[in-house]
């Protein structure tokens, strides 16, 4: 089977069933740079899936996430994860029952597109592990575990979002050239990455309720505390680091060359992050804990302020 076919079968109805507000962003990207950024999802999806499934033990989790990540560097089969599918929502268990389909497709893609896959893959499996090693027996044990410095949240954020800033960028020049951006190929990947790490530091603080009842503090220093305490102390800190890393998405957005198409694409998650990280500042504690998100229809509303933006 071609790429094309590939990302006919896979880049469609599959993507659109593990994916969220990324999907948006990928389904209007230009196609030169399209199927390998929606490969790229997909894989990532995948070993997420299996870091995730909190029903087999870490130390085997870290296991298969080392033998996936292998194969998705040409340098082993597919495992096998009967183990995981049963335990994961149905677009997952379609996704993992094709894992080794997104492998040949991978295969069949030129270099300049099929390197950058197996970089961001690797940091993101590399990310993963690093997750599961510092929280993986914590669930149940009454105890909070947290990251211990600000670098360690820095690094956690980079390797998860921040390489797929990166990605994106290489897959750009790749292909456009000169033509993707005003700045150089490096500080757009500088920019890049901040980007990423930001809309991670955004999942984290939206996500922190659900974090601290299953063991676990993104927050340096912030195990010991309670939850409303260290919402109105140390997460406003971090609140403003996340303005500050979405700040690098505008950047990145107006230094871009290429299509409409690519400014949108890059557009949306900004406007949906900020007003994410706006909805967090005016929320109290109770209020995070029943969910913090933006609605359909403010989506949508955003969704054409991106597309009018693209347009100049």
């Amino acid at each position: 089977m071609t790429s094309a076919a590939h990302e006919r079968e896979l880049g469609g109805a599959l993507l659109r069933s593990v994916s969220r507000s990324f999907y948006l962003s990928l389904r209007f990207l230009p196609r030169r740079m399209r199927g390998a950024a929606s490969l790229g999802y997909l894989l990532a999806r995948a070993t997420d899936t299996v870091a995730d499934t909190e029903a087999v033990p870490a130390g085997e989790r870290l296991a298969v996430l080392a033998a996936m990540g292998r194969a998705v560097e040409g340098g082993g089969p597919a495992p096998e994860l009967d183990d995981y599918r049963g335990a994961a929502k149905p677009g997952e268990v379609a996704l993992l029952g094709r894992f080794g389909d997104c492998l040949a497709w991978l295969g069949g893609l030129p270099a300049g597109q099929r390197d950058p896959v197996r970089r961001v893959l690797g940091q993101i499996v590399k990310g993963q592990s690093d997750d599961l090693r510092r929280f993986g027996a914590g669930r149940g044990t009454g105890a909070v575990s947290t990251l211990a410095s600000d670098a360690e949240l820095e690094e956690y954020a980079f390797d998860v979002a921040g390489c797929v800033g990166v990605f994106w960028t290489e897959l750009g020049f790749e292909a456009f050239g000169s033509g993707f951006a005003k700045l150089p190929p490096g500080e757009m990947e500088r920019l890049g990455a901040d980007y990423g790490k930001g809309l991670q530091l955004l999942n984290i603080l939206r996500d922190l309720p659900e974090d601290l009842a299953a063991g676990r503090c993104y927050l340096p220093g912030g195990g010991g505390a309670g939850g409303a305490e260290l919402w109105e102390g140390e997460a406003v800190r971090w609140r403003r680091r996340c303005g500050e890393l979405l700040g690098a998405g505008r950047e990145y957005l107006a230094a871009l060359r290429g299509s409409r198409r690519l400014r949108f694409a890059t557009a949306l998650p900004v406007l949906i992050g900020e007003r994410t990280l706006a909805r967090l500042e005016a929320s109290s504690w109770e209020a995070l804990r029943a969910g913090v998100k933006v609605p359909r229809s403010e989506v949508k509303r955003l969704m054409v302020k991106a597309a009018w933006g693209a347009l100049w």
